[in-house]
């Protein structure tokens, strides 16, 4: 009788450390991000065409996508008080991963539902400003090469703006996000100090 009593009255066996997921907010405003990508290039295209290329499309990029992993973790790091590396990387990553999904679904709006008329005047845009760099590399004019690989360049251009080929861009982009997402968890894995104030 007494060993049915303590069997029922025994404290369940504590359950290890809850496993974190991903926060709700990380979804919100990695969208946030990825709809200011899109905006920013819709807004070129309606500008001037070949803005599309501009100088300012990398850094306003590279702009979004940083901004939308710090702002998650400064967000996870003030719910939960602290953060390590592992599950800094993790988050950032997949946020700016997200947000920059923005530029693949422009294009893929653009040449696929918008202008899919304007493929072959992106593909001799890209053409174009390849051989500028290469001129301003002087090696433009005296590279024979280059012109045997034009038409290559120019059907792997192409093939860059089918939906495979978005596909990929999003996955290669993996790469240099990650090398960002590395660099921010860095700077702000650090615990908060007890007033919640922000250490960097």
């Amino acid at each position: 009788m007494n060993d049915n009593i303590e069997k029922h009255t025994a404290r369940p066996a504590e359950a290890g450390p809850m496993r974190k997921g991903i926060p709700s907010f990380l979804f919100g405003h990695a969208a946030a991000g990825a709809g200011l990508v899109l905006v920013g290039y819709l807004l070129a295209y309606m500008i001037r065409f070949e803005a599309l290329l501009g100088q300012w499309s990398t850094p306003f990029v590279l702009t979004v996508v940083v901004s939308v992993m710090v702002m998650v973790l400064l967000s996870v790091r003030n719910e939960e008080g602290t953060l390590d590396f592992g599950r800094a990387f993790g988050l950032s990553l997949l946020a700016g991963f997200l947000a920059r999904l923005g530029y693949n679904m422009f294009m893929l709006l653009l040449f696929h539902a918008m202008r899919p008329d304007l493929v072959e005047a992106y593909v001799e845009l890209v053409v174009r400003k390849s051989e500028e760099a290469l001129e301003a590399l002087n090696i433009g004019g005296v590279s024979e090469e280059w012109g045997g690989m034009v038409e290559l360049f120019k059907e792997s251009t192409r093939n860059s703006l089918s939906w495979g080929g978005q596909l990929v861009d999003a996955l290669t982009s993996l790469v240099w996000l990650a090398f960002l997402a590395a660099i921010v968890s860095l700077i702000l894995k650090r615990r908060l100090p007890d007033d919640g104030s922000f250490r960097g």
